[in-house]
Formats: structure tokens, C-alpha cells, sequence
């Protein structure tokens, strides 16, 4: 019986998204939990990182063992490798009388997933690599190697550029951990995940239970915000027109008006443009609108088109 503290809490069931992008890294994900070998899931903060290191241990051979996680920033950078590892009875000043097992025992059977990385300490990096390549380790005041069967899962919040640019983790740790890497977009570049990931964090996760506006998914579909958060920063959003509603209905008007004012190239993205079918396009352009409070130089700016364009498709359409 794998003890609660140490079980996977997400599976493949809870991810949501209809990109591509996002169809491509659950395949992945899905071949890195049949395979059993080391994995390195990369992707900004927000993106679903964790979630996908607890869906690969809920579908792996290893299921039914713990899934012991780890922020490696949290590791006592002194005591790391006596928490990795444990340690013999009083192999140190302040140690326990009796031994104490650590991490990689807790781990034994399931998986090790080590959050964040390139936060972890040289001398963690040294007890991982040998670790990967014996699945043995000593214990801080013993002799004798320890061997035991756990699976490696480890994120990075910056890119493989950034990490071997800045040397955050030695190069033969990420040869050991990226026999299979999975790279997360981030949410700016599928945009086709907004409105399903925060269909289910309304109810989900905010257990809203009023009605939503269609508009009000069009307007978190075509909105020009960069999304910086990625699924936290939507989550944010969320919360924010939730509060702001009145009515228990969650409508355009409700959204915060940051997510029309950001520009989108600034922050890496590209300016939202309406898709020229003209059903849509007035849609999307009225919700637009209703979350600017019908200002329409900042509807302009936020759909990357001259306040003209505006007018004359507004004339087409029948007004706002």
C-alpha cells in the first residue's frame, strides 16, 4: 500500500487541450511511461510540468509504487545528500541515534520526481548521476552500497540553451536524464488549450457554477496577452472575472482589461488578428469590445488593427 503522501495525484485523464503541440508531448509522455527509462520534461512555470510527471508514473509499470516529488530548489544545500541518501546512526553531529533512510529509499519501487533541477546543488548532482548509472547509493556514514529499483522524472523551468549556456547542471546528469525530453509550449504558442484548460479550472478548480457567455470564451481565445503564468496566469484570470461578476454569469465585459492592453510582441507572441471568416470575425470583435467597455482604440490595439478597421467592420456587422 503506497503511503498517500507519496502517490500520483494527476493521470492522463485530467490533462486538457486540443493543439497539436499538446497531442504531441502526451504521446510522448505516454511512450516515456511504458519505457521506464530516465525523462526530462522541459517548459516554463505554469505550463503542466508536474501534471504530466504524475500522469507518466500513473500509467508506468511502476503505478503502483510511490511517487516521491521533490523541489530540488528546497534541498538543505548542507544536509542534501543525507536527505537523498539518509545516513548511518550518528555519522553526524545533530544525526539520529538510529539510521534513517532518505529520498531515493522512500522512492524505491516507484518514482523520483525532481522539480526544478537546475536549482539543485552540485553535490545532489553528483549523488544523482551516480545514482542513474549503478541505481545504488551509500549512506552518509556507511560502507555499503544501497541498490534499489526507482524511476527518474526531472523538470526544467529554463531551456537546454539556458541550462548548458549558464552550466546549471552538469553535462553528464543531462545525458544520463534526457534519453527521452519532452518539451511543453508554452500556452502564448497553443492557443487552442486556453478555452478547454479553463473550462475545467472554472469548475474544477474555482467551482464556478453559474453560466458563461460564449463571448466570454472568445474572448480568452482571441485575446492578445502573452499569458506569462501560462495555466497559473489563466487560472489568475479566471479568478479575477469571477470576482468581478455580478450576476453569477461570467460574461467579456468580466474579463480584466490587462489581458487587452499587453501588447503581444513585447512579450514574445504575435498580435491576435480575427481569422477572416466573417461570422467569427464579429464574434470574436464584439466580445472584444464588450471587455474594453466599448472603447475602441483599445479593442484596435488589442486585436493589432487600425481603429478604422474597427468602424467599417462594425458598419458591415450591424454595430456592436
Amino acid at each position: 500500500m503506497v503511503s498517500g503522501s507519496w502517490r500520483a495525484l494527476f493521470s492522463f485523464d485530467d490533462i486538457r487541450g486540443e493543439s497539436e503541440a499538446l497531442r504531441q508531448v502526451v504521446w510522448l509522455a505516454r511512450r516515456a511511461a511504458e519505457g521506464g527509462y530516465p525523462t526530462l520534461i522541459v517548459g516554463e512555470s505554469g505550463t503542466g510540468k508536474e501534471l504530466l510527471a504524475h500522469a507518466i508514473h500513473g500509467a508506468s509499470p511502476q503505478r503502483d509504487g510511490p511517487f516521491v516529488a521533490i523541489n530540488c530548489g528546497t534541498l538543505s544545500r548542507d544536509l542534501v545528500v543525507a536527505e537523498l541518501c539518509g545516513y548511518e546512526a550518528g555519522a553526524f553531529t545533530g544525526a539520529d541515534r538510529h539510521r534513517r533512510t532518505g529520498l531515493l529509499d522512500a522512492a524505491s519501487g516507484g518514482t523520483l520526481f525532481l522539480d526544478e533541477l537546475q536549482d539543485m546543488a552540485p553535490a545532489s548532482q553528483s549523488v544523482l548521476l551516480r545514482f542513474l548509472e549503478t541505481q545504488s547509493f551509500v549512506r552518509v556514514g556507511g560502507t555499503r552500497p544501497v541498490t534499489v529499483n526507482v524511476r527518474v522524472v526531472a523538470t526544467l523551468n529554463v531551456t537546454m540553451d539556458e541550462v548548458e549556456r549558464a552550466g546549471l547542471v552538469r553535462s553528464d546528469l543531462l545525458y544520463r536524464l534526457n534519453c527521452l525530453t519532452i518539451d511543453i509550449p508554452p500556452l502564448r504558442e497553443r492557443r487552442a488549450d486556453i478555452v478547454p484548460i479553463a473550462e475545467k479550472c472554472l469548475r474544477e478548480e474555482l467551482h464556478f457554477l453559474g453560466e458563461v457567455d460564449d463571448e466570454f470564451w472568445t474572448a480568452l481565445a482571441t485575446c492578445p496577452y502573452s499569458w506569462p503564468g501560462n495555466a497559473r496566469g489563466l487560472r489568475n484570470v479566471l479568478l479575477k472575472a469571477i470576482l468581478a461578476s455580478s450576476r453569477g454569469r461570467l460574461a467579456a465585459a468580466d474579463l480584466p482589461r490587462g489581458i487587452w492592453e499587453a501588447p503581444a510582441a513585447a512579450a514574445g507572441s504575435p498580435h491576435v488578428s480575427l481569422n477572416g471568416r466573417a461570422a467569427d470575425d464579429m464574434v470574436a470583435l464584439r466580445a472584444v469590445l464588450r471587455a474594453n467597455r466599448d472603447n475602441v482604440s483599445a479593442a484596435a490595439r488589442g486585436l493589432g488593427i487600425h481603429r478604422s478597421t474597427v468602424y467599417r467592420r462594425l458598419a458591415r456587422g450591424g454595430g456592436p
